[in-house]
């Protein structure tokens, strides 16, 4: 009998959820480079989504340390987030698969 390998099971994971958060960089720059309030928050939460704990430390290391709700905040607000939130899905993108194979992965998808 075949021994089944979880480890391959465990990359498999990690790509897809590389690939997640690299459509969620694209996004929050198509909102850089073209912003609409709904976009925008649209493109925050979904970030959020995927590496929330990451983008927590960002915010917490640049003074946002208050939970808002996204229709409080005013839209130069919303836009200096969008960075900020591309920073932590790198962050959480390197974590896992390391600096040079998440820039090979971010460059495929910017094609």
């Amino acid at each position: 009998m075949e021994k089944f390998d979880f480890e391959q099971m465990k990359d498999i994971k990690d790509v897809e959820d590389i690939s997640d958060a690299i459509k969620k960089i694209v996004a929050l720059q198509k909102q850089i480079n073209n912003p609409t309030r709904d976009g925008m928050i649209n493109a925050l939460s979904d970030a959020q989504s995927t590496a929330g704990k990451e983008i927590q430390q960002l915010e917490y290391s640049q003074g946002d340390t208050i939970p808002t709700p996204w229709v409080c905040f005013r839209d130069q607000d919303l836009y200096r987030k969008l960075s900020q939130y591309q920073d932590g899905l790198r962050q959480h993108c390197i974590k896992k698969v390391g600096e040079k194979a998440f820039e090979e992965m971010l460059k495929k998808a910017e094609k």
